[in-house]
């Protein structure tokens, strides 16, 4: 049975011993690159990276939902599955392992699983190392014609792409894209930090470095990754999260350094990244320091949700102006809800999930596809310190 989430300071105390990966980094996702005929249905299947009951190490869980119910139905061991991501067909997994050494080397890895369309179960096809001194894998996105997987690596400055077999498994790093520079934040822009790619409706993949202060379009050809633009971001700001407009004019970004979002016009025909037309403070509508945004958009267009990973209370809802990018509260949900480490909203529009590691659960909101405004939120699942989670439709 779903509870209602009214959490009173004592709760919280009693659900700390849930936050052992406070520092973790949380990711989810909905399957972007299912069909369109997939997306119009209904979740199936939940992947959910956490914390094993122990404490001492990882999984990725699964859940089969039918209406409101998520059930736990199985498991596989994981080392820190900081994102997941389904595969275009829906058929395969895969999972960042947001580790610093692997087999003994300063590497991070990847994990590729078979899903099984019957009761959603996982099997483990391969695990592959990422290149030398690329740790610390924090985002990764399946290209449209599902042949090449490309990474994101916090430790090392570094896009990696992997060619995708037939059969779903991932073979070496065919592709290797180097970045360099710096940021005026002294703690956490010594080097570049890329933190997401994501494809566009033209197969360019768009990269945000927090590093750097920086954003770029690349193409992916033959599993190999060549710079197409860039475009520098408000210095010390850390550019974290980016989001499309449905239009395809526009991007969103979320920083993870000044507690803001800003809004830039995008060419789509010609992979380029234009003006900065909006720059928002989000700390304002929160209690706390300022901290990383975490960001979702409705699939109309018309409304985008922020929150903070630490320091802040509940979700700023925002209407966007698709033809200059401006936005504007319309809603402030705060209900004693903190630290919402990520979340995503629903393909049709009619909810908004988010991960909870600090209370350790999921958590979910209906939407008012009319006026964006968010519900009272529920607990949808139970889970030890989620990290990253994805759904599979039917």
């Amino acid at each position: 049975m779903r509870d209602r989430l009214v959490w009173n300071r004592r709760d919280f105390v009693r659900m700390a011993g849930c936050s052992l990966v406070g520092a973790m980094s949380a990711r989810l996702a909905w399957s972007s690159t299912a069909s369109k005929e997939n997306k119009g249905g209904s979740p199936r299947f939940a992947y959910i990276g956490h914390a094993a009951k122990n404490g001492s190490s990882h999984e990725i869980g699964v859940f089969t939902i039918d209406g409101n119910r998520w059930k736990p139905t199985g498991a596989v061991a994981s080392n820190q599955p900081s994102f997941l991501s389904l595969h275009t067909n829906e058929r395969f997994l895969y999972a960042v392992n947001d580790v610093s050494r692997y087999n003994n080397l300063p590497s991070g890895a990847v994990e590729a699983y078979a899903v099984d369309s019957h009761d959603g179960s996982l099997t483990l096809l391969n695990r592959q190392p990422l290149s030398l001194s690329g740790t610390e894998p924090r985002h990764m996105a399946v290209s449209p014609d599902g042949h090449a997987l490309v990474v994101a690596l916090h430790g090392g400055g570094a896009y990696n792409v992997l060619p995708i077999d037939e059969d779903g498994s991932l073979g070496r790093v065919s592709g290797i894209l180097k970045e360099t520079g710096s940021g005026p934040d002294e703690e956490h822009q010594q080097a570049a930090h890329p933190q997401m790619v994501m494809f566009d409706r033209m197969g360019r993949l768009l990269g945000a470095d927090m590093g750097s202060d920086r954003l770029s379009v690349f193409t992916v050809d033959d599993c190999t990754l060549s710079l197409t633009a860039r475009s520098a971001a408000r210095a010390g700001s850390g550019p974290r999260h980016v989001e499309l407009h449905p239009s395809g004019n526009l991007v969103f970004v979320a920083n993870g350094l000044d507690a803001s979002v800003s809004c830039y016009g995008y060419d789509e025909k010609n992979g380029r990244i234009l003006e900065q037309l909006e720059h928002v403070p989000t700390f304002k509508y929160s209690s706390g320091e300022k901290s990383a945004v975490v960001m979702a958009m409705h699939p109309s267009g018309d409304f985008l949700y922020t929150t903070h990973r630490s320091g802040g209370e509940g979700i700023t809802v925002w209407r966007t102006n698709s033809s200059t990018g401006a936005l504007r509260v319309i809603q402030h949900e705060r209900d004693g809800l903190q630290s919402l480490h990520a979340m995503t909203m629903t393909p049709d529009g009619s909810s908004l999930l988010a991960l909870s590691p600090k209370s350790g659960c999921v958590v979910r909101w209906r939407v008012d596809r009319g006026s964006g405004h968010l519900s009272q939120p529920v607990q949808v699942a139970k889970v030890p310190a989620p990290m990253s989670m994805v759904v599979k439709y039917l």
